[in-house]
């Protein structure tokens, strides 16, 4: 812990959860901003997934409330998706052989992604990057995760990676079977949340800690959200937030639908209002 002269790091951290994970966790960031959290303070932002591109909005100083706005309209951009049964096998297959290994299971996952590169049509999915990103510049507090496809490793990207945020953000929601695979510095990257949703022991080391995890559990093995944030609170202070009962039933059953955006917004919102207290205390 910091002594009390020195100006606290502090870190959020964003899980992946699909499209409606991304319209959760605004609502939430939102609604906490609104009752006077300031996220402008946050020393780092680490996104997977979804949480990537909430984290790059985020980091930059977008207007939350814009972007509040804008999940509650459609976006032509946004296109149906759904991870097969066939896929989700593959998934459980790749979780029992990796164990407790991240990277065995990270590697596993990379083969999936390699049987099945471009799910939906590679054209279509950058569309939908491109109309998730408010910024195509890299925050300076902005890490990104996502998983090598041949080793299995995790990397964290950030401004300094010399990868566009665009392909960043794009690897770290290249969920396998669901969204194509992605290629840069010679590699081909997945989704970084096939071994973490929220990789939020990437944080340690922070004074103070939120995380957002819409997708909480743990996979096979890989432990869930609250094993992360009750380890990381050894040395910190953790705030972890999950959806409720309410936001649940909001997100519905395919995190990949973009009809539930609005729903999960304002459940989001709610729950962020209702935190606001104990988030305020910690940030």
């Amino acid at each position: 812990m910091t002594h009390p002269t020195e100006t606290p790091s502090r870190a959020l951290v964003l899980g992946g959860g699909g499209v409606t994970g991304i319209a959760w966790e605004v609502g939430v960031l939102a609604g906490l901003a609104a009752a006077g959290v300031d996220w402008s303070k946050a020393t780092s932002v680490i996104g997977t997934s979804a949480g990537s591109f909430v984290g790059a909005a985020v980091a930059s100083g977008y207007d939350l409330e814009r972007l509040f706005a804008a999940q509650l309209v459609a976006d032509e951009n946004e296109v149906d998706a759904k991870a097969s049964e066939a896929t989700l096998q593959a998934w459980w297959a790749a979780l029992e052989e990796g164990g407790e290994d991240p990277r065995k299971v990270g590697a596993a996952m990379g083969r999936i992604s390699k049987a099945n590169p471009e799910p939906v049509p590679a054209a279509v999915r950058r569309r939908v990057v491109a109309s998730r990103l408010v910024t195509t510049d890299w925050p300076a507090v902005l890490k990104v995760t996502a998983i090598d496809a041949g080793t299995g490793e995790l990397h964290l990207f950030d401004r300094h990676s010399g990868v566009a945020l665009s392909d960043a953000v794009a690897a770290s929601g290249a969920v396998p079977g669901v969204w194509p695979l992605e290629h840069f510095q010679g590699r081909s990257w997945v989704d970084g949340g096939m071994v973490s949703t929220t990789n939020a022991r990437l944080a340690a080391g922070h004074d103070a800690i939120v995380i957002l995890a819409p997708m909480p559990a743990g996979y096979g093995r890989i432990p869930g959200a609250a094993a992360d944030a009750e380890a990381l609170a050894e040395n910190a202070d953790v705030q972890l937030i999950t959806p409720d009962e309410h936001s649940v039933e909001a997100i519905g059953p395919n995190p990949y639908d973009p009809q539930r955006r609005t729903t999960a917004a304002h459940a989001g919102r709610a729950q962020g209002e209702a935190v606001a207290d104990q988030v305020s205390k910690l940030w």
